[in-house]
C-alpha cells in the first residue's frame, strides 16, 4: 500500500526547512536506493520510503537538543550517547514522526533506531535502511557503490560491507566503538556461517 501523498508532501516539507540543502538531498537520495532495493527483494516500499524520509529528521539538532528529547522522551541514553549525542537521532526520529506526522508504524521506528550502530536483531526494512543510508549515489566514499552493487544482489552481504567500513573508520578515528555495533557485526557474521553450514 503507498503512502498518504499529502502525508510525504508534509514530512518533505519539514525536512527541507530544518535541514541543510546537502543533507536534505542525502535524505531524498536515500529514499529512492531504498525504494528501489525494497522492490527487488521483496520489502514494502511504503515503509521503505518512510523509514529512508525519517532516519535523519533529528540529525541536525543540536546535541542539547538531542539529549532535552530523550530525557523528555523517559528514553535510556548510553555512555557512548552521553559522550557523542548526536548518535541519538536515530532513536529521537520516532517521536519525531509521531508528533510531527502523525506516524504509528513500529517496523518503521525500530529501522530509525538501528540505523546508524545496527543491531543484534535486524528485519529486512532494518537492515535495507542501513544499507541504503550508506551507499546511496551522493556519499563520497568509493565503498558506497560496491555496496550498493551488491546490496541488488545479497542484501545482508552488504549489510556486514556496511558494518565493517564503518567500524574500522571508527577505530581509526580513534573513537570508542559503539557495543550495539560490534554485536550487531558478531551476530551477523556468525549467522551467516551457521546458514552456509545448514
Amino acid at each position: 500500500m503507498a503512502n498518504d501523498p499529502n502525508q510525504i508532501a508534509h514530512i518533505e516539507k519539514y525536512l527541507s526547512e530544518n535541514l541543510s540543502p546537502a543533507r536534505f538531498k542525502h535524505v531524498l537520495s536515500v529514499r529512492d536506493v531504498a525504494v528501489g532495493l525494497a522492490k527487488q527483494h521483496g520489502i514494502d516500499a511504503a515503509q521503505a520510503e518512510m523509514a529512508a524520509l525519517l532516519h535523519d529528521s533529528a540529525k541536525e539538532k543540536s546535541n542539547e537538543e538531542l539529549l532535552a528529547l530523550a530525557k523528555n522522551h523517559r528514553l535510556e541514553v548510553d555512555e557512548y550517547e552521553e559522550q557523542t549525542p548526536g548518535l541519538l537521532h536515530g532513536k529521537v526520529a520516532p517521536f519525531i514522526a509521531t508528533e510531527e506526522f502523525g506516524v504509528t508504524d513500529e517496523m518503521v521506528f525500530k529501522a530509525l533506531r538501528c540505523h546508524s550502530t545496527g543491531a543484534v536483531e535486524m528485519s529486512a526494512l532494518d537492515q535495507l535502511l542501513f544499507v541504503a543510508d550508506f551507499c546511496e549515489p551522493n556519499r563520497p566514499y568509493t565503498a558506497a557503490q560496491e555496496v550498493y552493487e551488491l546490496a541488488k544482489l545479497d542484501l545482508e552481504a552488504a549489510v556486514l560491507e556496511v558494518m565493517q567500513f564503518k567500524l574500522r573508520k571508527t577505530i581509526l578515528k580513534k573513537q570508542q566503538l559503539h557495543p550495539d555495533s560490534l554485536h550487531a557485526y558478531n551476530n551477523l557474521l556468525k549467522n551467516r556461517s551457521r546458514n552456509r553450514l545448514s
